[in-house]
């Protein structure tokens, strides 16, 4: 049995709930659930459009109904969740410092719905120390197993409200060796220490896989790691601490937003959305869809170190088509999210602009 076992801390809040919605818990299936994700968007690289084969090799590593599981995720959190306390203002809700909700209530604007009523009662804070330990018979999907584990510690976020930076941690002891020998980092002094394990993980896969790289590869229906349909972007802040720097973005969303696109031009941010006055006369007909249907943000937000200063990651992803029904998809415009980057001037990491013309 192949078996490794990393110590982790949380950086941002962590809201994440088991089958007792009132009950906070950081839950090995939210884990692995996440995990395959992240497989999917780095085994992309080889597979493109053959959707079948990708699912096959996905069934591979994590299984399925039909096929045994060759990889196991355990948990162990032995802090206490934190309760969310919730005082009123007249009609307008205040909540405790700790859970930073009341800082950032533009990016995290459903986890304050959710709380004022009562829908969220407990979090884990930012510092919270957990383990976590992969497991399994099988060394091939042990090495997938790590690489999609350190990519989404490195790239993604656990928990609601993890695309827009709740739910960053980060890896701070365990069996870290055995990241080091697949030549994974998880400090990184400069942004191409950052970039390289980055190529490092997409290349375990195709190594313990045995695929090639797709070279003309082309967005596709689901998001997939690779410079031609992606972009990895670090934005400097001036933020003593991760919440700071998200109250840095948050401000420059906002503004983006609210100033330089009208509203129809949010849709490429994620769906549902609401439109009032002149936005609806702009898309006539499409209101009751926009705000009924679900589009998960291609925008992926993160707190990073880098050479010991706290930034904020932007991982974006474009996809073809951006939306199952065409009409909305018709309205998409992914120039908007090449427009912000411009906007907020962030450095690259990993991929181009160029992606989203």
């Amino acid at each position: 049995m192949y078996k490794a076992e990393f110590e982790l801390e949380a950086i941002t809040p962590i809201f994440m709930r088991g089958a007792n919605q009132n009950r906070a818990e950081i839950r090995a299936p939210s884990i692995k659930g996440v995990m395959r994700w992240w497989f999917r968007a780095l085994a992309g690289n080889y597979f493109g459009s053959d959707i079948v084969g990708l699912r096959k090799a996905e069934e591979y590593v994590f299984g399925s109904t039909n096929q045994r599981n060759r990889v196991e995720v355990h948990v162990d959190c032995n802090q206490k969740p934190r309760d969310i306390i919730v005082k009123f203002k007249g009609n307008r809700p205040i909540f405790d410092k700790y859970s930073h909700i009341h800082e950032l209530p533009y990016i995290w604007f459903s986890l304050k719905i959710l709380a004022s009523k009562g829908q969220i009662k407990r979090y884990y804070p930012a510092g919270t120390k957990f383990t976590i330990k992969l497991r399994s018979p099988d060394h091939k999907s042990f090495k997938i197993a790590l690489a999609t584990f350190w990519t989404l510690v490195t790239l993604g976020n656990i928990g609601s409200r993890n695309r827009r930076g709740a739910g960053s941690f980060k890896f701070t002891g365990g069996d870290l060796d055995i990241l080091k020998d697949l030549s994974l980092k998880w400090t990184y002094a400069t942004i191409n220490d950052l970039r390289e394990s980055i190529l490092k993980a997409i290349d375990i896969i195709r190594l313990e896989l045995g695929v090639q790289p797709r070279g003309n590869l082309k967005p596709q229906p689901y998001p997939i790691l690779n410079e031609k349909t992606s972009f990895i972007g670090l934005l400097d802040t001036k933020a003593q601490d991760p919440i700071q720097a998200l109250r840095e973005f948050q401000n420059k969303y906002k503004t983006f937003r609210q100033k330089s696109v009208s509203k129809k031009d949010r849709i490429i941010f994620g769906l549902p959305i609401n439109l009032r006055g002149k936005d609806i006369q702009e898309i006539s007909g499409l209101q009751s869809k926009l705000k009924n249907s679900r589009r998960a943000s291609p925008m992926i937000l993160g707190v990073t170190s880098v050479g010991g200063k706290t930034h904020i990651r932007v991982v974006k992803f474009k996809t073809n088509p951006y939306h199952p029904d065409m009409e909305l998809n018709r309205f998409s415009d992914w120039n908007i999210m090449g427009l912000f980057d411009k906007n907020i001037q962030e450095f690259p990491v990993f991929g181009s602009l160029e992606v989203f013309k």
